[in-house]
């Protein structure tokens, strides 16, 4: 009542629904919606002293995970954040359950250090972290034994000639139990934000990794009588020939995981112990972040907006593979997207689906590239055409022609830095003349990871770096206390 948060008749209606319904008073001031989880738990936090966190923000380690057992964190409403040292930092909705935090750090044999969080969010965390991987665990064992006992390599009819390798791999690969694993791996990727599926054989095993924010997490162990199953079934659903494990081999599969609409882009290596397969993952009903939301300084978000304006030119984004380019030319596209403008894309692959405007999807086996799908969406009377990546010349010279008729042309190309974009036009053949007639922007970027605020400090570098990079002594330069790879924001 004091910070404002009920008034005095709310506290009346919750403690007569409290008593009636014999629930806690928290829980009632929630369940009437006087106030909501996250206010409550931040409310509590200050009162206590102990800190409140978003833990969606976070990006939890196995290994501290493995500290904690699923059942201790469901019943007591906690989820292990990271551990340094010898403390184990853990979130709870509860933090003054002394019993709780006893049991927990004589399982984790440790010390804790608590952070309070809301219990909705507590739950969401033990479903993303542990449901997933334990369901995938129980399953991996379940399957191994299955076909362990079933011994199918052994069977007398798997033996006949009547039946091939690739025959008999088509039929494990079918097995439902080997699509709900390869499902769970898709989902969790979905759930923790993961750009690529590493699926990489070992001897013995093959490791699985995600690839999230730029590093590359252990995520579980295959055992090895399911490898050739489980790659096997990535290949059918990827449209690949299963008959060819020594070649490489790039494919795409559609799927739906939780209502979301997810693409994935297979590509297969040979290597010493079997099929390297690494999946790019895109959810394509993600949403693109706003031009201000890409964390541009104030002057290049300036310099962009007016660029975007233009109502003919060409705009490059450079760059190497993963630094961003493609998001960033969405946001181009969504602060573009209004009524009185006709914008068609050709993408490989779509990444994000925008409602208002017409993406097209480069299929070279129907025989749509981007060279002639983009003559024929000349043909659609557009005002801005997007070319998801200028790869050739003729795909280069028919944007151009485009740039140069009154038409407004958003692409990417794979260059160091922004001058390189010209270099790389010339050397495709475009004419230099054309290229200093049409090309509006060339500009390139980078990914740069931010520091968690809950491990930020302030450091000195050393003053010979500062005086090659010409930086004016006594700037203020900040780090994480923790290695990146522990968590995220």
């Amino acid at each position: 009542m004091k910070e404002g948060l009920i008034t005095k008749d709310d506290l009346k209606v919750a403690e007569v629904a409290a008593q009636r319904e014999n629930e806690s008073l928290n829980k009632i001031l929630v369940k009437l919606g006087f106030v909501t989880k996250e206010e409550l738990a931040m409310f509590v936090g200050e009162t206590i002293n102990i800190p409140y966190v978003n833990i969606n923000n976070y990006t939890i380690e196995r290994s501290v995970l493995d500290l904690i057992p699923e059942k201790i964190a469901r019943r007591y409403k906690i989820i292990p954040l990271f551990k340094i040292e010898n403390i184990l930092t853990i979130a709870m909705s509860d933090p003054l359950n002394i019993i709780a935090l006893d049991d927990i750090s004589k399982l984790a044999k440790c010390k804790t250090e608590t952070v309070i969080a809301s219990e909705e969010n507590v739950n969401l965390a033990i479903e993303k972290w542990y449901g997933t991987g334990e369901v995938r665990k129980s399953l991996i064992e379940e399957l191994a034994e299955e076909l362990k006992q079933t011994n199918i390599e052994m069977d007398e009819d798997a033996k006949s000639p009547d039946r091939t390798i690739e025959e008999q791999l088509r039929i494990e690969a079918s097995e439902a139990p080997i699509t709900k694993l390869f499902n769970s791996f898709i989902a969790q990727a979905v759930l923790e934000n993961a750009s690529d599926i590493h699926l990489e054989p070992k001897r013995g095993f093959m490791q699985v990794r995600f690839r999230i924010d730029g590093f590359l997490y252990n995520r579980h162990k295959i055992p090895e009588r399911l490898v050739a199953p489980l790659t096997s079934r990535i290949k059918i659903m990827s449209g690949l020939d299963i008959s060819k494990r020594r070649i490489p081999q790039d494919g795409r599969i559609g799927i739906i995981i939780r209502d979301r609409s997810i693409d994935i882009r297979t590509s297969t290596f040979p290597s010493m112990y079997g099929e390297n397969v690494v999946l790019r993952v895109l959810d394509k009903t993600r949403g693109a972040p706003t031009l201000s939301e890409l964390g541009f300084s104030d002057e290049d978000l300036h310099t962009f907006k007016n660029l975007i304006k233009l109502s003919k030119g060409m705009i490059l984004a450079t760059g190497p593979t993963g630094s961003g380019k493609t998001t960033t030319i969405y946001s181009f596209i969504n602060a573009l997207n209004t009524s009185d403008k006709n914008i068609l894309t050709i993408e490989d692959p779509i990444e994000y689906e925008i409602q208002g405007i017409i993406q097209g999807q480069v299929d070279t086996k129907a025989g749509v590239t981007f060279s002639n799908a983009l003559r024929s969406i000349l043909r659609q009377d557009p005002d801005i055409v997007y070319i998801g990546e200028i790869r050739d010349f003729e795909t280069a010279e028919i944007a151009m022609r485009a740039a140069l008729t009154g038409h407004l042309v958003l692409s990417t190309l794979h260059t160091n830095d922004a001058i390189g974009a010209i270099m790389r036009l010339s050397d495709i053949g475009v004419e230099t003349s054309l290229i200093e007639s049409i090309l509006s922007c060339s500009f390139a970027q980078r990914l740069v990871r931010k520091i968690c605020p809950r491990c930020i400090t302030k450091f000195q570098p050393d003053e010979g770096l500062l005086k090659s990079l010409r930086i004016p002594l006594g700037t203020e330069f900040y780090k994480a206390k923790v290695s990146p790879k522990l968590h995220n924001v």
